[in-house]
């Protein structure tokens, strides 16, 4: 990314619309030069460009002229700095979205001295220019590639500052309690009353609370912005290719009586009542095999369920426990105790049920299902929403913001493991170690900036507006 905080700005221009033929198209230049250097090209009927002075965030109609040629007729708007979304002079044209046209367009732009755009710079002028934060600039690309209402509800919280108050809050009130920890080291004849041991401890482990609670919101936050991977996984004919295509109201996996037909995994998008899904279709799971091509699917099998955010384990309900069922079963408690969510699904209800199979043996969550005439796929779908920890639906999703994004969970870490540190480093004896403390909460307050952009880096800038799309 060139120039971040210090560099001379330079006026970019990028398409903020995506590439292939349509209706509009939309170039946008930001930058010192970006009214001039539109005038280059864009001709306002019976005004000379010496003569031409735009009015801010009023539409033009001009036509774009490709040296004398006619290029296309389209409408321009000025954005006069501070006012536009980078906090520098902007001016968007909307043309014909025309491949071509947009392209002459961006070499006409460089020609008079713009440089092309790099992904994300138009957001991230914005970001250093103070016209958002880091959070909300984040959210802005968390928005555009939102799938489902729910991701774009966390998205536009977040975009319109929900996260970056929530941090605020964390941040005051730490520094708060900072401040008295300071009073208590220099004995200041200042009016704040100085700090027990016990009270200190007591603040302390509240705003740790705080903070760790917030932190826990990324599991939830992020299947909702990213989706989550569900791997249907048991023995051989016990019905998932049925049950993958059962939940996709399609008939998308070949389905026969015969076992094993399945010998790869087939991954299938859909939403699913608001939430963003993949279902994984795997390979039956037996104890041994022969067939060196049906090991191989098993150990795909494998790796997909331990890519995955959630397994429904499959049993033919119609049948007792087969050796190869309770080979599984042990296989996925193991899962369950590295914190694999596991759901457990009778299906082929519609056969009848055996007296051996229906108790759940000690998973969590258990439906029973028909594949063949869709009974009990509504609560297959309400035991994944708890399975999830997801809301029933979204309106009953809090209306506290959640964290989706690695980067803000790791701040939040480690601004929870130096309230950690400081409440461990008193000793009994505030006062003695009130330096120490004093350290470590310093190292908080700085942890939580992070997530709103005070403390970041430029690598990390660079790292994270790269993920944008170019024109953003």
């Amino acid at each position: 990314m060139p120039s971040l905080r210090d560099a001379p700005a330079q006026t970019i221009i990028a398409p903020a619309t995506p590439a292939g033929e349509g209706a509009l198209g939309v170039v946008r230049l930001s930058g010192p030069g970006a009214w001039p250097i539109a005038l280059g090209f864009l001709k306002s009927s019976g005004v000379p460009p010496a003569e031409l002075r735009p009015e801010p965030r009023k539409i033009l109609p001009a036509r774009v002229l490709d040296g004398e040629v006619l290029l296309d007729q389209a409408l321009a708007v000025f954005f006069r700095s501070p006012r536009s979304y980078t906090g520098e002079d902007t001016v968007e044209i909307s043309c014909h979205g025309s491949p071509y046209i947009l392209s002459r367009l961006l070499e006409l732009g460089q020609s008079r001295g713009a440089r092309l755009a790099e992904p994300g710079e138009f957001t991230l002028r914005a970001f250093l220019n103070g016209k958002m934060d880091l959070a909300q600039a984040e959210a802005v690309c968390h928005l555009i590639r939102a799938r489902t209402s729910w991701a774009h509800r966390s998205a536009a919280r977040q975009l319109e500052g929900r996260l970056s108050e929530r941090t605020g809050t964390l941040r005051r009130t730490l520094l708060e309690l900072l401040a008295h920890v300071e009073a208590n080291l220099d004995h200041s004849e200042e009016d704040i009353p100085l700090l027990s041991e016990g009270e200190f401890q007591s603040r302390c482990g509240a705003l740790l609370q705080e903070i760790e609670a917030l932190s826990r919101t990324f599991r939830v936050g992020r299947l909702i912005q990213e989706g989550a991977r569900i791997a249907i996984a048991g023995c051989p004919n016990v019905g998932k290719s049925s049950l993958l295509n059962a939940l996709l109201r399609a008939e998308r996996a070949i389905v026969s009586p015969a076992p094993g037909t399945t010998r790869d995994t087939l991954e299938e998008a859909l939403q699913w009542d608001g939430l963003p899904v993949v279902l994984i279709d795997t390979a039956g799971l037996r104890a041994h095999t022969l067939d060196p091509v049906e090991a191989l699917g098993m150990e795909r099998t494998r790796k997909a369920v331990e890519a995955s955010d959630l397994v429904l384990l499959v049993l033919d309900e119609s049948r007792a426990l087969t050796a190869d069922d309770k080979n599984i079963m042990r296989e996925m408690r193991r899962y369950r105790g590295q914190g694999k969510r596991v759901v457990l699904v009778f299906n082929k209800s519609d056969l009848g049920s055996s007296p051996l199979i229906l108790n759940g043996d000690s998973f969590e969550h258990a439906v029973r299902v028909s594949a063949k005439t869709g009974e009990g796929l509504d609560a297959l779908l309400a035991a994944v929403r708890r399975c999830l920890d997801l809301p029933e639906a979204l309106a009953d999703a809090p209306e506290t913001q959640m964290i989706a994004s690695q980067r803000h969970r790791r701040c939040l870490e480690r601004a929870a493991a130096e309230l950690e540190s400081a409440r461990a480093a008193t000793g009994g004896d505030l006062e003695g170690f009130g330096e120490i403390v004093a350290v470590h909460l310093r190292g908080g307050l700085d942890s939580l900036a992070g997530i709103t952009g005070e403390t970041t880096t430029e690598d990390v800038l660079g790292s994270i507006f790269s993920q944008f799309c170019v024109g953003k």
